[in-house]
């Protein structure tokens, strides 16, 4: 960071926030705001390292685009700066196999082109800003969740039995070349969303939805990979299995991975508050998981939108009032913040029950801003791009779940950015539910 001119003008905070100074050693002087700048307050419950994270996968595509990111105030600011001066400890990042097309020109997917070099450079990133790195497969060249769980075009044709070779052997090697470039992983998802089906196996594929028929045996493959890294580093990282559907199914699901033995550390789920209950629903059934199978728990994802503006012409997940099931926050940057809050403390409070069981949670992708819609196949910062038809095809007749066409962003009214970049009140959850200090200004404008 360059010496900050002493004479910087800081942008007053809404709300007449009050402001201190933070000095970091060597750099000058950079303003921040002392007291809560999301207006949420601080919660109880919460043990050292627990994890207050944001995906942020795409975010390598977003900058190729063009994009930029400012604190606050409006000052410039490198995204990892930004997101350690509000608080964020812990970034997660998913890793798809091969997410380009098979033939020439080997169009990437786009959704940030999330392959392993890409974790690579964005794990080292986080890593060289003071945080841990939470590693997401997804067995998969492109998105896997409970309506498609394709296996990577190099799988195929493999049997369950090459499967279970393939997942272990692409998670360990992949771990060890991340290690090797000096990637602090803390935690590795196995699997994304696997809700009875993972890899090509599983209940969309074969009708069985327990996990029996395949399912659990890879995730204990991935499992074993983890295991065996951390023999071979001396390190201890997390092994989660990932769900999502809590209120519903979470229970359920718990009892499957049980029942079939397969040997993880912790249960994570995406909860969305607009699709997936209440926060004390969020709690509770965290707190009876962690009671009854000894795991810990986290949420891997949470998003809440802060308006129902598009900023372009692709449609978005939440786009009025008919794509929110539930109603429990107003659709605001205050009402994103109390949503994430809510979040936060629901997990920390399965700890007054099972203490130093409720570890963290995950804001997905507060980066994904709108681009220009040229970037969107040649760098990957839409959704999907016309080249991921060829691959949902190779698995079905028609494309119902990819796309034909290049897209756009279908996140950009739940970011925790504006349309043009810069930090939002609702950033700073992170460091307020800790009652601490954020940074919210670079002080260069």
């Amino acid at each position: 960071m360059k010496t900050l001119f002493k004479k910087c003008i800081v942008t007053v905070l809404a709300l007449s926030l009050t402001l201190a100074v933070w000095l970091k050693p060597g750099t000058g002087t950079v303003y921040a705001a002392a007291s809560s700048v999301s207006g949420t307050n601080a919660i109880q419950g919460m043990p050292d390292g627990f994890a207050r994270g944001v995906d942020v996968s795409a975010l390598t595509a977003l900058e190729k685009s063009g994009t930029k990111f400012y604190y606050l105030d409006g000052s410039k600011g490198d995204m990892f700066d930004i997101l350690s001066g509000a608080g964020v400890n812990y970034v997660r990042i998913r890793i798809w196999n091969n997410p380009y097309d098979s033939s020439a020109p080997y169009k990437p997917y786009g959704a940030g082109n999330c392959d392993l070099y890409n974790a690579k450079l964005l794990g080292k990133r986080a890593t060289d800003a003071g945080m841990k790195v939470f590693i997401d497969f997804h067995y998969s060249d492109f998105w896997a969740d409970p309506e498609k769980q394709f296996a990577p075009k190099a799988w195929a044709d493999y049997s369950l039995a090459y499967k279970k070779d393939a997942v272990y052997n692409f998670t360990y090697n992949s771990l060890k070349e991340l290690l090797d470039y000096g990637v602090n992983i803390g935690m590795v998802q196995i699997g994304n969303e696997t809700n009875g089906s993972m890899c090509g196996v599983g209940g969309l594929y074969d009708g069985v939805w327990d996990l029996s028929s395949g399912v659990a045996a890879l995730m204990q493959q991935g499992c074993y990979a983890v295991n065996d890294i951390n023999k071979l580093y001396g390190r201890s990282m997390l092994k989660a299995l990932h769900f999502t559907d809590l209120v519903e199914r979470g229970e359920w699901y718990a009892k499957c991975v049980n029942t079939l033995g397969v040997d993880y550390d912790v249960f994570s789920t995406s909860y969305y508050p607009m699709w997936h209950g209440t926060d004390s629903d969020l709690a509770k059934k965290l707190t009876n998981i962690a009671k009854t199978y000894n795991k810990k728990v986290m949420v891997a994802e949470t998003a809440y939108p802060y308006t129902y503006e598009n900023f372009d012409s692709q449609n978005n997940n939440v786009g009025d009032a008919s794509g929110m099931v539930h109603n429990n926050y107003n659709v605001s940057v205050s009402g994103q913040a109390k949503a994430l809050h809510d979040v936060f403390a629901a997990v920390a409070k399965v700890n007054e029950t099972k203490p130093g069981y409720g570890i963290g949670a995950f804001y997905w992708e507060p980066g994904w801003i709108a681009t220009d819609s040229s970037t969107w196949g040649t760098c990957g910062s839409g959704w999907a791009t016309s080249a991921t038809g060829n691959y949902e095809k190779l698995y079905s007749n028609s494309v119902k779940y990819y796309s034909t066409v290049d897209g756009g962003s279908t996140w950009d009214n739940m970011t925790l950015f504006d349309k043009n970049g810069k930090a939002m009140n609702s950033l700073y959850v992170f460091n307020d539910i800790c009652g601490k200090t954020s940074r919210t200004s670079s002080g260069i404008f």
